[in-house]
């Protein structure tokens, strides 16, 4: 019997992107989850807090606090004090244009370790992709004023989602949060899905993209300079440039596949339970309105797009390549969205430079 890596690794939820709230105070026009108003199913703050405790208890060590804006629910703050003193790693993702001093303030005393700053190119193009909803201040300067408050006082992640509009704009924008003081930068595609597909032009990047998109991180983790780069899952896999695109602070990676519902997990301000936020309805594994965490995450074959995953079912590029098996056709979300199927992945750099048969 051949194993793969993630079927000898102990099944954990060691990481979890939690959205607290579906409300929002952008419009963002790539936005996966379309938020903007509040939901009347967001899960109590008993119950988050009781979640929190299971979470701790299965072993998780790094959460991701996000929404929406979550800087808009209640109790935010509470939620990452409990979450930090169960010995998690708490990250806050924001939009920025509400992370003022007094709210800094409160990250910091609530034990949040890392701020997450979303920041999708220049000012121009960041405020068309993140426009509000009502006549406002310029949500790029408040998200640059953000990353500069944040810097000095907190681990500060600068986070892009990359698409047609702000590609060619990524060099600049290196440089603008080198100025800023940002260590990390991090980089995923944006993902065809929520209101992107209520847009009358081409948003999302191509797979002939990946050619320069990569490029540019290669070179970014390879000149020593800051902001290092943390490439997501959708970017990849299986070519020379592979070390670099994952190069993390205790050595180089490699792509091994997708752990949603493995090693990571995702709760959606719904209070439904995914191994991924990014993954469609028909990935859900089950409700917190109905069930606890613990029950949930325990049958995995709620998960078994991971936890099952068959190598045998891998078809076309994905099915004619030798590196299949190990990676699994790639992000599974982005496999999915982009063609409707986990077993084939059009988003691979190996299969774009012809290696694929």
């Amino acid at each position: 019997m051949i194993y793969h890596p993630l079927d000898l690794v102990e099944r954990r939820p060691r990481t979890c992107i939690w959205e607290i709230t579906g409300a929002c105070n952008l419009r963002c026009v790539h936005c996966e989850n379309t938020s903007g108003e509040r939901s009347t199913r967001e899960l109590p703050i008993d119950r988050m807090l009781e979640t929190a405790e299971t979470l701790a208890r299965l072993g998780c060590r790094h959460v991701d606090v996000t929404g929406g804006e979550p800087l808009l629910r209640a109790g935010w703050d509470g939620l990452c004090r409990r979450l930090a003193d169960l010995g998690m790693r708490v990250a806050l993702i924001t939009n920025g244009t509400l992370l003022d001093d007094e709210a800094l303030e409160r990250a910091a005393r609530a034990g949040v370790r890392i701020v997450g700053v979303s920041i999708d190119g220049l000012q121009e193009t960041h405020d068309r992709t993140r426009p509000r909803p009502v006549p406002g201040r310029s949500p790029w300067e408040e998200a640059v004023e953000a990353l500069r408050r944040a810097a000095p006082r907190i681990e500060t992640v600068a986070v892009t989602q990359v698409n047609v509009q702000n590609l060619g704009e990524l060099p600049a924008l290196r440089l603008l949060l080198r100025e800023l003081g940002v260590r990390r930068w991090q980089i995923q595609l944006c993902l065809p899905t929520g209101r992107v597909l209520e847009l009358g032009e081409p948003y999302v990047v191509g797979p002939g993209d990946l050619e320069e998109l990569t490029a540019f991180i290669a070179s970014a983790n390879g000149d020593g300079l800051l902001p290092s780069i943390d490439t997501s899952d959708t970017i990849g896999y299986y070519t020379d440039r592979e070390p670099l695109l994952r190069k993390r602070a205790g050595g180089q990676g490699l792509w091994i596949g997708c752990q949603a519902g493995i090693r990571s997990v995702a709760i959606t301000y719904e209070g439904t339970v995914r191994g991924c936020s990014a993954m469609p309805r028909a990935f859900d594994a089950g409700d917190l309105h109905d069930e606890d965490f613990e029950t949930i995450w325990n049958d995995e074959g709620r998960f078994a797009y991971s936890t099952r995953f068959d190598a045998d079912r891998l078809e076309g590029d994905c099915g004619d390549c030798r590196f299949g098996p190990l990676c699994r056709a790639g992000c599974t979300s982005l496999a999915w969205w982009a063609g409707g199927t986990i077993y084939a992945n059009p988003y691979c750099l190996h299969r774009v430079r012809g290696l694929a048969r």
